[in-house]
């Protein structure tokens, strides 16, 4: 008694005051395990209660010390048995409480040991340590607190960063019920249906059956729905059915103007190739239709000439009145005759010369290193494999670039076309081949990645 007594009744004032602030904090911090920690668990929760019990009777302790002097009532007497019981609560929560939080569990523990009665002759000694120890456990747990919130990821954390994203967001469980959605589609449906919808189904119907040509042109679309809006940019709608654990429905809506812009640039493009494509084939049509034409015409010239020169020989030979120059005439048409061709072949050089002119003419860029072998049967297969490959690179190759190196005994072109995957060897390079072989060289073809065709006469080919 004299023990709680020794003091003036400011120090006791004084030692109250800190009992009610540890008393108020205690109790917040029993509020917030109750908000935040997993209310079945109720080890989570014990130790506060204790703790709070613990102090609260300290607190009613103290403020009762002069209370007991004026009547004379020993401490071991005031909430004894409330003592007891707090004091134990907290000893056994607290040496239970050491397996997860040490330094805590042991502060609660030795706050619960020196609130017992027993330690009543230390008093009021034994109440400040009381309340030292639980304020410092308190410390410590609000700065443990305070750094896992800075770790854990909460709901608004997660709803905060969605909504920082460009592209709406929509989570709904398997019912269709929305679980999360974000600024950016909450928007979109005010844009485009003039409000916000909380079941996914409902969105997706209406999404699909949306028809209002002033407010955006709908086009369906692999995966999804294509909206261009009349403001002139252009969203991708998708919904995805998400399975497993997380089983519900995924929604998203993003902006795709910009890869919309870039598609129908290549679709324009690609019309516009098609167009170029579709008119070279018919000008090269037309150059063989023409190339035809003008052969018949040198074939029927020729023919003309031939036998203008066979009937101009007979009429002389008939006119001779001697057989022995009857004799020789004859043999002179014979030998004549062998000798000039049914028709006349330009030459190689001439040949290349028009075909590089009219590529060039056509769009093709064609690039010719060196010329032709001196050797006019080379010359002439080397021009008719050019011939060829010109041919098949603008057609089949789509190319528009092609270059062609000419050697004594080798000719190489290479286009910038498109290849192909299988060759199939056609009358073309059928052709290409047989030139080349009755040569006693060897063809070498690369169809991939780009076409091209090496001709490599061999050394002993006269």
């Amino acid at each position: 008694m004299e023990r709680l007594t020794a003091y003036s009744y400011g120090e006791i004032l004084l030692l109250v005051l800190l009992a009610s602030l540890v008393l108020i904090a205690q109790s917040a911090a029993l509020c917030w395990a109750l908000a935040h920690l997993p209310r079945r668990r109720i080890r989570y929760l014990l130790p506060e209660a204790a703790a709070l019990a613990v102090v609260l009777l300290t607190t009613l302790l103290l403020g009762g010390a002069w209370k007991l002097f004026f009547a004379e009532l020993p401490p071991t007497d005031w909430l004894a048995a409330q003592r007891w019981t707090a004091g134990l609560l907290s000893l056994v929560v607290g040496l239970t409480a050491c397996e997860r939080r040490l330094l805590p569990a042991l502060l609660l523990a030795f706050a619960g040991l020196c609130s017992l009665p027993m330690m009543d002759a230390f008093l009021p000694m034994s109440a400040v340590l009381v309340l030292l120890l639980l304020g410092v456990r308190l410390i410590l747990l609000a700065a443990r607190a305070r750094a896992r919130r800075t770790r854990e990821v909460t709901i608004s954390s997660i709803r905060a960063g969605l909504d920082l994203l460009p592209e709406g967001i929509l989570f709904a469980r398997e019912n269709h019920a929305v679980v999360l959605v974000n600024i950016t589609m909450l928007r979109f449906m005010e844009r485009l249906f003039g409000r916000q919808y909380r079941n996914a189904a409902v969105f997706w119907q209406d999404l699909t059956a949306f028809d209002a040509p002033a407010v955006a042109e709908k086009r369906q679309c692999e995966g999804g729905v294509l909206l261009r809006l009349a403001s002139g940019d252009v969203w991708l709608v998708q919904r995805v059915h998400l399975l497993g654990t997380l089983s519900g429905w995924q929604l998203t809506a993003s902006c795709v103007t910009e890869l919309d812009a870039v598609t129908q640039e290549l679709r324009e493009k690609n019309e516009e190739l098609s167009t170029t494509l579709s008119a070279q084939k018919e000008l090269l049509q037309n150059l063989e239709r023409t190339e035809r034409s003008r052969t018949l015409q040198e074939i029927t010239s020729r023919v003309h000439d031939i036998l203008g020169q066979r009937i101009s020989m007979l009429q002389q030979l008939l006119a001779s009145p001697a057989p022995k120059d009857a004799l020789r005439t004859i043999v002179r048409i014979d030998s004549l005759l062998e000798s000039v061709p049914l028709t006349q072949e330009p030459h190689p050089a001439t040949l290349l010369a028009d075909m590089a002119d009219t590529y060039r003419r056509l769009g093709i860029r064609l690039t010719v290193t060196g010329s032709l072998p001196r050797n006019l049967q080379r010359a002439r297969a080397f021009a008719a494999i050019t011939r060829e490959a010109l041919s098949n690179a603008v057609c089949h190759g789509r190319a528009n670039a092609v270059t062609i190196t000419l050697g004594e005994r080798r000719l190489h072109i290479r286009d910038n076309g498109i290849g192909c995957t299988e060759l199939h060897p056609g009358g073309g390079l059928s052709g290409m081949m047989r030139r080349v072989n009755e040569l006693g060289g060897r063809l070498i073809i690369a169809h991939t990645p780009h076409f091209e065709i090496d001709a490599r006469i061999g050394e002993n080919t006269g």
